[in-house]
């Protein structure tokens, strides 16, 4: 079997044999160049492990930003633990695993959570450490009609009420001390 001459390739092509440790024919503008094709395969290796590689790095960056910006109360509230999977994503993103888990799993979550809360789901209220905690309902006076009353101070047996405000005047007297 005879080569074709180089000037049957045009610039940029290759042709390489099937046996394992031959030669690739490359060529260029202003030759010819002979590439082991187990070369070519390290390289090949090379340069997808360098794309997984800052895949991993920018992954990881995106998780730790989204993980630090959500605040602890989404977090209580969906059941998971913020310094978890901090440490997680910091310390064993081997391939990004435990950051792709976070953005497609944990994620969703916490954005569930997020969405309820800014619905009013919860109710009025705050989170703690023991979790949510509800305000206390506000007590709005009662619009009584005018007349005596039992005395919210308890200083007197009956305070004036005027329908809108206690007076000073009292009735019964005061208790013993």
């Amino acid at each position: 079997m005879t080569a074709a001459p180089a000037s049957a390739f045009w610039a940029g092509s290759t042709v390489c044999g099937s046996n394992k440790g031959s030669f690739c024919l490359v060529v260029v503008d202003r030759g010819v160049t002979m590439v082991s094709s187990d070369a070519v395969g390290i390289l090949v290796l090379f340069i997808l492990y360098f794309i997984v590689i800052i895949g991993s790095i920018a992954m990881l960056i995106v998780a730790l930003v989204d993980i630090v910006k959500r605040p602890e109360w989404q977090w209580k509230i969906a059941g998971q633990e913020k310094i978890l999977w901090l440490l997680l994503v910091i310390l064993v993103n081997v391939l990004a695993i435990p950051a792709l888990i976070y953005w497609f799993n944990i994620r969703k979550k916490l954005i569930a959570v997020e969405r309820a809360a800014a619905a009013g789901q919860f109710g009025p209220g705050h989170f703690t450490y023991a979790g949510w905690e509800p305000s206390p309902v506000a007590q709005v006076p009662s619009m009584a009609p005018p007349g005596w009353h039992s005395d919210p101070s308890g200083v007197h047996q009956y305070r004036w009420w005027d329908g809108t405000q206690w007076t000073e005047f009292t009735s019964g007297p005061p208790p013993p001390p």
